[in-house]
């Protein structure tokens, strides 16, 4: 344990490297500590854990009830967010909603049968007014999610939040729908990121986002598996 003294700047940068580690641990997977509760196990002042705390943009706050450590964004979310720091204006709407869809593929992912109807949401995204992202969202019927969710999950933080459980990035030539909604000529190869989402800790949803790759430059990292 720590105890307070003049160097309140070398406590709390102390403070913050720890509960990094902590968070990088999962040791705070259900509920992040209270102010009370952190200077109680380090030993310092409110304004020491508090200079500590707000370091953290992981960690969203709840006035005296602790708090929730946000997952790792998705890779849908880190490329709006390098967007938007980039200053490119962008806006979203909703193309499609279709009901009773059924996709084997998907439906192993969700853990239903291969014939179980499914809802799927269309949304597209564009930055500076040209097509970048189109995103689908595939739920079994009874999640009662929202049916705007693709929209939803085109921003930076998305609401309702989103846990990652698995991606993938493939390249990929959609189909002509798809491709009509990117504004691209048919058969022409895209990126194709799928990912099994968790929503609110509870429902879990696949999602689709084909984006044009012509449109900004990207690094993509390979490794086996």
């Amino acid at each position: 344990m720590q105890t307070e003294n003049s160097n309140r700047s070398t406590l709390w940068a102390s403070v913050l490297s720890d509960l990094r580690a902590r968070i990088a641990a999962d040791e705070f997977v259900d509920r992040f500590p209270t102010d009370r509760e952190l200077m109680v196990h380090y030993g310092v002042s409110r304004h020491t854990v508090r200079e500590a705390v707000r370091r953290l943009d992981t960690v969203d706050r709840r006035p005296r009830r602790g708090g929730r450590v946000r997952p790792v964004p998705t890779a849908l979310e880190a490329l709006i967010k390098t967007l938007r720091s980039l200053g490119v204006r962008t806006t979203t709407s909703t193309a499609d909603i279709a009901l009773h869809r059924t996709d084997s593929t998907v439906a192993a992912a969700l853990g239903v049968g291969d014939t179980a109807p499914l809802l799927v949401t269309t949304a597209v995204l564009r930055a500076d007014d040209r097509p970048l992202v189109v995103l689908e969202t595939w739920q079994p019927l009874s999640a009662s999610l929202p049916g705007d969710l693709a929209q939803r999950l085109l921003h930076e933080q998305p609401d309702p939040p989103v846990d990652p459980i698995t991606q993938t990035t493939t390249p990929l030539a959609p189909d002509a729908d798809v491709c009509g909604l990117l504004g691209l000529p048919e058969g022409r190869a895209v990126f194709c990121i799928e990912a099994l989402l968790r929503i609110n800790d509870t429902a879990t949803v696949w999602q689709r986002a084909f984006i044009r790759p012509d449109r900004y430059p990207c690094l993509l990292q390979f490794a086996a598996g």
